[in-house]
Parts: C-alpha cells; sequence; structure tokens
C-alpha cells in the first residue's frame, strides 16, 4: 500500500512539475512575442524614419517567427519539424540581421529602441549573434515535439536578455 501511494504522489509531483514548467515557458514566449506583435500594430503606423521602419518590420518578422513555435508547444497547431526549423532558420538569419539593422543610430518618436543600444553596441551585438547561434544550435538539435519546449526557452532568454536591456 505504502509503494502504491508514494508512486502516485510522485505521479502528481511529476505532473505538476511538467504543467509549471510549460506554463513557464508559455508565459515567457507571452512576454517576448506579445509586446512585439501588440506594440508593431500601432507602433509601425506613422514612422517616417526608413531605417526605423526597417528595424521594426524586422522584430516583427522574429516575432512571427517565435509565434510558430509557441503555437505548437500550445498545441493550437499541429507540430510540424519542417515547419519549426524554418522559423528557427528564420530567427537565426534575423539575429544576424539586426546587428546590421542598428548599426546607423537613427530615432523614431515611434522606435522603442533605447539609446543605450549605440551606446554599448558592442554588448547589443554579442546578444544578437548569441541568439543567432543557439537558434543554428536548436535548429540542429530539433527533431520531435519534446525538443520544442527547451528550443523555445533557450530563444525566449535570447529575447529576453535584449528586450530587457536595450527596448524601452
Amino acid at each position: 500500500m505504502e509503494k502504491v501511494v508514494a508512486l502516485k504522489i510522485k505521479g502528481k509531483i511529476n505532473i505538476m512539475l511538467r504543467s509549471r514548467n510549460l506554463a513557464v515557458v508559455v508565459l515567457s514566449l507571452f512576454l517576448v512575442v506579445a509586446p512585439i506583435t501588440s506594440s508593431n500594430i500601432s507602433a509601425h503606423s506613422g514612422v517616417s524614419n526608413k531605417d526605423v521602419a526597417a528595424r521594426m518590420t524586422l522584430m516583427s518578422n522574429m516575432g512571427r517567427s517565435m509565434g510558430v513555435l509557441g503555437k505548437m508547444l500550445k498545441k493550437k497547431a499541429p507540430f510540424d519539424q519542417g515547419k519549426a526549423v524554418e522559423a528557427i532558420n528564420k530567427i537565426e538569419q534575423l539575429a544576424y540581421g539586426t546587428v546590421k539593422a542598428f548599426d546607423k543610430k537613427v530615432l523614431d518618436s515611434k522606435s522603442e529602441a533605447k539609446e543605450l543600444v549605440w551606446e554599448e553596441f558592442e554588448s547589443f551585438a554579442k546578444i544578437s549573434i548569441d541568439l543567432a547561434a543557439s537558434a543554428k544550435q536548436v535548429s540542429s538539435s530539433l527533431k520531435s515535439f519534446r525538443d520544442l519546449r527547451p528550443a523555445l526557452i533557450t530563444l525566449s532568454q535570447g529575447c529576453k536578455e535584449c528586450h530587457s536591456r536595450f527596448r524601452e
């Protein structure tokens, strides 16, 4: 009887931990993607500088790629390894493109980039390049649905690191 109770308790704890981990991933993804998506609707209209508009488009595209992965993780879209890898590869490309997109200091009233981007450009660039490297690694190791959650955690951490430091 004690073994059965112990097994049931372990099973419940394991299920609770899995649910908690999934909640953390979904919340992290929401914190990264929601501000990008919602701010793009209002922020892109009225942008007068083409460089700022290009940066915003780049970030929107990155958010959309993260959204593809998030929908699969939340099972709002079926897991498709090809589409997931394509989204991750897009994130890699965009992360490398971020450095070039921000190399010229251009501000616009609609821009959400802090001046700190250019004051600490080497740090900013390193975060972008690290995200690209993480995406490349994650892309090559993504084989099944089980790999999706760790992949999203890794990518979300890179997005969060940059946004928390360099974005209004």
